[in-house]
């Protein structure tokens, strides 16, 4: 596992943002795997720690890993991405943790 430090050694100085989990699950598989998927998707080197409780600094591109932040309802994470894609993966990965997964779901029938 890549941590915070050798990634800045590797990468460069990382752009970062601030995000606040507002699902009532918190980050849950489903946002978990929607937040990889997405994560994936970039050019870049994405970490992310949780700043509610302690955590360590985790890769957001492995749900494995993703799933450690134990981030509920509240929770606030620091992302950090590094790369050609930084600052476009971080835009795309605060909407995704910023929004109630139940606004994303249709009717159940």
């Amino acid at each position: 596992m890549m941590n915070h430090i050798d990634m800045i050694a590797e990468t460069g100085q990382p752009s970062s943002t601030t995000v606040t989990i507002v699902d009532p699950l918190g980050l849950h598989l489903r946002k978990g795997k929607d937040v990889v998927r997405e994560a994936n998707k970039y050019d870049a080197q994405i970490t992310a720690r949780n700043l509610s409780r302690e955590s360590e600094v985790v890769n957001v591109k492995s749900i494995l890993q993703l799933m450690q932040l134990q981030a509920r309802q509240g929770h606030r994470l620091q992302l950090w991405a590094s790369g050609p894609d930084s600052n476009k993966a971080l835009q795309a990965l605060k909407r995704i943790f910023e929004t109630n997964i139940e606004t994303n779901i249709g009717t159940m029938e």
